[in-house]
């Protein structure tokens, strides 16, 4: 029996794109602030900048990069954006090994976004990762790659939306349990991927197949997958569906992911890993105070030539007291992961995290969402609007 405690303290201080503070007339004041960036640069959009007169947004210094027309028309346009993060980070006893450690890392990112008329888009994203350690590390080193790299094609059905992707992308599935993007490190994950994507106003659905891309060390050396029967990458197939039966009771996923590993390695087994993965989810809002994330996960194939049936069963539910200074949440979460039961037999039971963010639980890593109970209160407050703080205790039973 091994149990395990972390405690994280967060702070937030202001949220938002930084707008161009200007001497206009104070009728600009009821204007907008221009939309935040989000977490898949490639979601943005800006076509309020198509025609500033009219836009309801503030000015933001940015903006000449972030809507560049280039035809009369303006129906074919550009965008340019990046990211930079710097980060020291101290260790003591890391990977259960090392003595401590201090060390920098940094990421760059650049992008651009190709839009010919509003049916067909091209997207790039270069990356650069370095950390300061004697040895290059997986996931935190790469002089410079292609990231993201993708053709959209969107074809309008009436009221509905089709949508194609093909190329390198992020994916990202419901709550990021079993597909996250790996935001802990510097570099983050991506898929050579086809994609279709089918929305209405009450339904989502995704089907994809692709391999996870395996970023190296070098100078553009991260070679396309998608067709090489003799890569070694994992693969990743399935369809997604997002919908609600009650708006006011929040939302319904459902999903089956499908993988392949040419090699994994569990306790009790090694080898060629095909997993089945059946997935459920429900998410909302009850009466403004309450919000709950509910999951449900059944897992079934054959690793190293064993049986696998394993499950998993998420939650995370947050009260908040609306009415109280500060505005309260209290929140609750309870994870249950399986492990496998008996040693030497024919039968896995431990569930695969898959793709899974190696910072689930927090930044630090240091425990993998496998063979896992745990249980995690938090508190949230806000003393201000620009203000928020979180404190959260998480315990671990394996």
């Amino acid at each position: 029996m091994r149990f395990g405690l972390l405690f994280i303290l967060s702070i937030w201080i202001g949220s938002g794109v930084v707008a161009q503070i200007s001497s206009e007339p104070a009728i600009n004041d009821s204007l907008e602030e221009p939309p935040y960036y989000k977490l898949f640069r490639a979601e943005e959009n800006y076509q309020y900048l198509k025609d500033k007169e009219i836009s309801q947004y503030r000015k933001d210094y940015l903006d000449a990069v972030k809507f560049i027309g280039l035809n009369s028309s303006k129906s074919i346009h550009l965008r340019f954006g990046g990211s930079t993060r710097f980060r020291s980070e101290y260790f003591s006893n890391r990977n259960w090994e090392d003595e401590d450690q201090l060390f920098y890392s940094q990421r760059l990112t650049l992008h651009s976004s190709l839009s010919i008329t509003k049916h067909v888009r091209l997207f790039g994203e270069l990356y650069h990762g370095l950390v300061s350690l004697e040895e290059e590390e997986f996931t935190q080193s790469d002089q410079l790659d292609w990231h993201q790299g993708f053709l959209e094609i969107k074809f309008p059905i009436k009221q509905h939306q089709l949508d194609f992707r093909f190329g390198r992308q992020e994916l990202a599935v419901g709550a990021n349990r079993l597909i996250g993007i790996r935001e802990g490190p510097n570099i983050r994950r991506s898929f050579d991927m086809g994609k279709i994507l089918f929305q209405t106003k009450k339904v989502k659905t995704e089907a994809f197949f692709g391999h996870e891309v395996q970023p190296l060390f070098g100078l553009l050396d991260n070679a396309f997958s998608l067709f090489d029967s003799d890569a070694q990458n994992p693969k990743l197939w399935g369809i997604y569906s997002q919908f609600f039966l009650n708006e006011k009771s929040g939302k319904i996923e459902a999903y089956y992911l499908g993988f392949e590993s040419v090699q994994s390695f569990f306790n009790d087994a090694s080898g060629k890993d095909t997993r089945h993965t059946l997935g459920i989810r429900r998410f909302g809002k009850f009466r403004k105070k309450l919000r709950y994330n509910t999951e449900l996960m059944i897992q079934f194939g054959e690793t190293g030539g064993k049986t696998v049936l394993a499950w998993a069963f998420e939650s995370d539910w947050h009260y908040q007291f609306i009415n109280k200074k500060w505005k309260p949440e209290l929140g609750i979460k309870l994870d249950i992961i399986s492990g496998d039961d008996t040693n030497g037999d024919d039968k896995i039971q431990t569930f695969s995290p898959l793709f899974t963010n190696p910072g689930y639980f927090s930044l630090a890593g240091v425990v993998a969402p496998v063979n896992l109970i745990e249980f995690h209160p938090s508190v949230l407050i806000h003393p201000s609007e620009k203000l928020s703080i979180y404190i959260e205790w998480a315990s671990f039973y394996r």
